[in-house]
């Protein structure tokens, strides 16, 4: 099997480690907050708006955010077709600075099975001293700037449908949360500024704040590859939205609220072919459960809560406080948003696995919303190629499975990992989730 290490380099003084040649079949240097060159970690945008709200991490937050970002890069940078022998597990060392070597190697074991979870690879850790940089302040004095009103809630912000739901549930509960939107590009970030602008207009009495976490890697200056199934993408989400949390009010208690509903959380694979790591598990409660697990091992004082577990999509919106808003404004749920190749903008593909379960849900809470879709499902000729039918057929599968065999949920749902005592409320979500999809595509002719 093909070996890989990443030795990530903090700032200009780290020479990082000297490796034998032949243990690996590739090696690479990750370079963050060195001289902002092209080749270096983006983290500038990230710093400034912390800098702007006031909110100093402290030094094991930060080492988690080094941590994120070095996972992150290998997980995009290495090709899982060209260099794995099953064409999707690789083994990946990570070499990364810390400021506490001993507090860190403790969470190793717990690290790689969030990473394995997650992403499916084979992971290795090293963990060393910083070397020159003693402490990552992204506050400097600044007295202009601050957080205008107290609050002990970060809430992710992606500009998807369902974060949205979960601001507009939460403003209108009277809670100010400070928003977390993160991008590696700029597919999602219009979304995320049309949300928030219309919260701004909805909610006129109501401040809080948005901070935009640009976090982007090199591209061409690692391992000369691309992987987009970007697997580990949650681990850099959750984490961002952690060292934020954490530094509301250190020593303090704080919460970091994931909106999301229970169908895509679980997110079964609905077919023999998509099990394992091939359906996303960017928030299935058991990868929760291990984040809560890292987080009160650091002491960060923060608790992870996905309000929505138990709700479908369809659901969520029904039962929205302001689902009128959900209507007129433009999130972004899809996989593939980017429509440049096909001379479009951005945009709903409308055939992946979110996008239908979109579809659903408005028509479950009989509600209408502003079409942006490339493909529409109901017309047949639309439906021109494989690729644009998988998902349907792959629900199709599904829906026809469970119908056959009402215990064939039950079954599958063990095997995305362990769900604790409430096993009969994840089924029961699921199974209303995907009711709300077979009433979708009774319409659809493939």
């Amino acid at each position: 099997m093909a070996r890989f290490a990443l030795i990530t380099k903090l700032g200009n003084a780290d020479t990082g480690v000297a490796l034998t040649a032949a243990e690996y079949t590739q090696t690479a240097d990750l370079k963050i907050l060195g001289s902002g060159n092209r080749d270096e970690v983006k983290l500038n945008k990230l710093f400034l708006g912390m800098k702007h709200l006031k909110l100093q991490p402290g030094e094991l937050a930060m080492d988690m955010l080094i941590i994120a970002c070095s996972m992150y890069s290998a997980d995009t940078r290495i090709d899982r077709l060209k260099t794995s022998d099953d064409s999707w597990t690789r083994q990946i060392d990570l070499f990364i600075p810390v400021s506490d070597v001993e507090k860190w190697n403790a969470q190793v074991p717990l690290l790689k099975k969030i990473f394995g979870f997650l992403t499916g690879d084979l992971w290795n850790i090293t963990f060393r001293d910083r070397t020159g940089m003693s402490q990552i302040a992204p506050v400097t004095k600044l007295k202009k700037f601050g957080m205008k009103y107290h609050t002990d809630t970060v809430c992710l912000f992606s500009g998807g449908m369902d974060s949205f739901i979960g601001a507009i549930d939460l403003l209108s509960k009277g809670v100010q949360p400070l928003f977390l939107g993160h991008a590696k590009s700029s597919d999602v970030s219009p979304n995320q500024k049309l949300c928030e602008q219309a919260l701004i207009t909805a909610f006129p009495k109501t401040v809080f704040n948005r901070l935009y976490a640009f976090v982007r890697v090199p591209k061409k200056d690692l391992f000369a590859q691309e992987e987009k199934t970007e697997r580990g993408r949650s681990f850099l989400f959750l984490t961002l939205g952690s060292i934020c949390a954490s530094a509301l009010h250190p020593g303090a208690d704080s919460r970091l609220i994931i909106p999301e509903n229970g169908l895509i959380s679980l997110n079964l694979p609905l077919t023999p072919m998509r099990t394992g790591s091939h359906s996303t598990r960017t928030t299935h409660p058991h990868y929760l459960e291990m984040m809560q697990q890292l987080l009160d091992a650091l002491d960060l004082k923060v608790k992870l809560e996905n309000p929505y577990q138990f709700k479908t999509k369809g659901e969520m919106l029904a039962e929205c406080a302001a689902a009128s808003l959900v209507e007129k404004t433009s999130t972004m749920s899809c996989s593939h948003p980017s429509g440049r190749f096909q001379g479009l903008g951005n945009g709903h593909c409308g055939t992946c696995v979110p996008c239908i379960i979109r579809l659903a849900s408005f028509k479950y809470a009989g509600k209408t919303e502003k079409k942006d879709y490339r493909t529409d499902i109901f017309d047949p000729a639309q439906l021109d190629t494989p690729t644009k039918k998988d998902n349907i057929v792959a629900f199709k599968y599904m829906i026809e499975k469970s119908s056959q065999n009402p215990e064939y949920i039950k079954g599958l749902i063990r095997t995305t990992g362990p769900l604790g005592n409430n096993v009969d409320d994840f089924i029961s979500t699921y199974k209303r989730g995907l009711k709300e999809v077979e009433e979708l595509l009774n319409g659809v002719n493939i």
